[in-house]
Formats: C-alpha cells, sequence, structure tokens
C-alpha cells in the first residue's frame, strides 16, 4: 500500500517504488539461475522470446511446408504421420530424412524398422546419403523404447524415424501362443516411450517422427478407423499428418512401350498442430519412377505453381501468368513447363511463400488464410 494523501502521479510513483522494494534482485534472480542450472541442467529455465522462430526440418514439399505453418516438422519435437498401406507416408519420410541431412550435413539419421520393410535402393533414389545413414532393426517394443530413447539424448542425430508403431510387439506377446490374447501390451510402452522422448528430444534439438498405422475401431463411437498407440501419444506429439490419396487419376505414362502408373496426387491433413493453424490440407503429386513430369520425387514445378498462384506471388493478367522472375507465361501448362526449367523461380516462390506463412500471428483475430478446413 502506499502512503495516505498521495493522488494521481504520485500515488503511481510510489506504488511502483513500493513493487520494486518487494522484487527480487538481480544478483538474487542470478544465484537461483546458477544453482537452477547445476541442478537441473543447461536449458531447463529460460526466458522465453515472441520473438524466436521455431528450427524446422523442411518435407521437402512446398505445399505440406506451408500447411503446417511453420516451415517443416519442428526439430525437438514429437511429429505422428499416419495413413492406409502404400499411400507415401514411408516415402514422405524418406524425403524428410533427405533434407534432414541436406540441413545437418554433420549429424546422423536414424531409421528404426519394425516394418522390416525399409529398401535402401528406394532411399537412395530419394537423395539418401547412406554414410550418415543408421538402419535399425530391435526385436521387440522395448526394444523400440530404449533404441529411441538413447538415439535422441545422443544428440549425434538431426532425425530418427520410427517405422512403425503398428508394427511393435512386446516380448511376452512374441513367447505367447498365438490363441492368447494380450491387452494394451502396446500402448502401455508406447506411453514410456514417448513421454520419454519428448524430453530427450527437445534437450538435443533431435526431430522424432513415428509412423502408425491404421487400425479398426471396434467400439461403437467415433470414426471406423483409428491410430494405435495409446493416448499419450495424443498429449506429447506436436503434429499429426493424415495421408491420404485424392481420388484423382493416377498419372499415367509409356515407359519401354508400355503404360505405366508413374504418380499419384496426395492429400496430406494436418490434424494437430501444436505451433501454428492445425487443419490445414496439403496437395502434392508424388512420382515413384522418372517420367515425362520428371525425376522420382515431388513435381516442385507443379507445387511452387499452385501455391505461388493461391498466395499472389504469381501474378495473373487474362491468361499471362507472371512468374517473380519477371518471366511471363500464357496457360498453367506453359508456366509449370517454365518453371521446371528455371528451378531459380522455385526457390523464389518458396522462400516468398514460407515468409508468408510465417507471418502469421496468434494475437491476431480471424486470420485469413487459403485451403484452411472447417
Amino acid at each position: 500500500m502506499g502512503k495516505p494523501g498521495l493522488i494521481g502521479t504520485q500515488r503511481a510513483e510510489q506504488i511502483a517504488a513500493d513493487r520494486a522494494s518487494k522484487s527480487p534482485s538481480k544478483r538474487a534472480v542470478t544465484a537461483f539461475e546458477d544453482m537452477f542450472t547445476k541442478k537441473y541442467g543447461e536449458g531447463t529455465m529460460f526466458t522465453p522470446d515472441i520473438n524466436s522462430a521455431y528450427e524446422v526440418i523442411s518435407t521437402g514439399s512446398l505445399a505440406l511446408d506451408d500447411a503446417l505453418g511453420v516451415g517443416g516438422v519442428v526439430e525437438g519435437k514429437i511429429t505422428e504421420i499416419w495413413g492406409k498401406p502404400g499411400v507415401g507416408k514411408t516415402t514422405l519420410m524418406l524425403m524428410l530424412a533427405a533434407e534432414a541431412q541436406s540441413k545437418h550435413s554433420d549429424k546422423l539419421i536414424a531409421w528404426v524398422d519394425m516394418e522390416h520393410a525399409f529398401d535402401v535402393r528406394w532411399a537412395a533414389a530419394h537423395g539418401i546419403r547412406l554414410d550418415q545413414f543408421k538402419h535399425i532393426i530391435p526385436q521387440s517394443a522395448e526394444d523400440v523404447a530404449d533404441v529411441m530413447k538413447d538415439i535422441a539424448s545422443s544428440g549425434l542425430f538431426s532425425l530418427v524415424v520410427l517405422d512403425s508403431i503398428g508394427a511393435m510387439i512386446t516380448e511376452k506377446d512374441i513367447e505367447r501362443n498365438a490363441d492368447e490374447a494380450s491387452v494394451a501390451a502396446v500402448p502401455k510402452v508406447v506411453t514410456r516411450m514417448v513421454e520419454i522422448l519428448a524430453v530427450k528430444a527437445a534437450i538435443t534439438s533431435t526431430a522424432v517422427v513415428l509412423i502408425n498405422q491404421v487400425r479398426a475401431n471396434i467400439t461403437a463411437y467415433g470414426a471406423d478407423t483409428r491410430t494405435g498407440g495409446g493416448f499419450a501419444l495424443e498429449h506429447s506429439s506436436t503434429m499429426k499428418l493424415n495421408v491420404s490419396r485424392t481420388g484423382t487419376p493416377p498419372f499415367t505414362d509409356k515407359i519401354d512401350g508400355e503404360e505405366r502408373v508413374v504418380g499419384h496426387e496426395l492429400r496430406v491433413k494436418v490434424e494437430r498442430n501444436r505451433v501454428a493453424i492445425p487443419l490445414r490440407v496439403a496437395t502434392l503429386t508424388l512420382f515413384n519412377q522418372p517420367s515425362k513430369w520428371g525425376p522420382v520425387g515431388i513435381d516442385l514445378a507443379d507445387e511452387a505453381f499452385t501455391v505461388g498462384f493461391a498466395r499472389g506471388i504469381i501474378g495473373l493478367e487474362k491468361t499471362t501468368y507472371i512468374l517473380p522472375t519477371g518471366e511471363r507465361c500464357v496457360g498453367r501448362p506453359k508456366t509449370i513447363t517454365a518453371l521446371r526449367d528455371n528451378p531459380v523461380a522455385v526457390d523464389q516462390i518458396r522462400e516468398q511463400v514460407l515468409a508468408q506463412s510465417r507471418e502469421y500471428d496468434p494475437s491476431t483475430p480471424s486470420p485469413v488464410l487459403v485451403n484452411v478446413e472447417d
């Protein structure tokens, strides 16, 4: 309380002085911080900065990086990706791994393979440098949990991918007969694993990606399908991505005299996002072999056109599109062809799209963004 009889400015000054006299001194704060750091470790307590940006690893897809709102998968956080078999989850994560190697050339990539389906040639085709890539095949769910903890704790890896939670099996289940049922054994292990990973990965800035599978929902409530792993995964993961086919006819091309399916259009819905707006959707085209549209991987030129035009980075005058480089092209097909021949323009569009995407301020009301689902 201030002294009686003070009014207006005098009272405000008195209140401020009283508060200052009761505030901890800088010396006391410094002493506490030193003690805290010695007891709990460097970086455990810090003053947050509202202007600090998340460190991310690009997914390799401009549309998906834009939909994620921060330009990629956040380092030091857990990301879950799920979808039906054969939809392209593993391929998308291989591209993420290649981007992680590009950004952190001094660190390793770990691929924890419970599916026993890793294809080394397919990985190399997507730009993976095998000398900095570690393929790990654990024997049980318990081994997976320990392996993931050790990798995330080491600080030697920029990214660890688990493929997949749905393929995890506990040591007891391995020893059981086929007719012996077990209840919630794997979710218990996953709960322990993700709770530890959330702490360890944050300390070492290791990006953790958990590939999940579709499970039938045998309860009477909710959707027909769900993901495995229990509720702890939902609480510990920062992002959750659902990958599916759009239903658009596949891309075909004549190769060696035979008409072959060479690519599909994918839809990736950001079902959970704790660092940006959730429920945004990315649409991208994924090619599984070289064709007239380009090499294996994502059609970067088509993506740059679609997202760049939606963001207003590519202009339009009647039927003529105007690229950031000033080049003018009549019609979408010719514009995409021009982008395929001009990687510099694609990079310029990418930089401008992600700059706009990161400008979102959660404190501003009713942000206007493209491709947001209710």
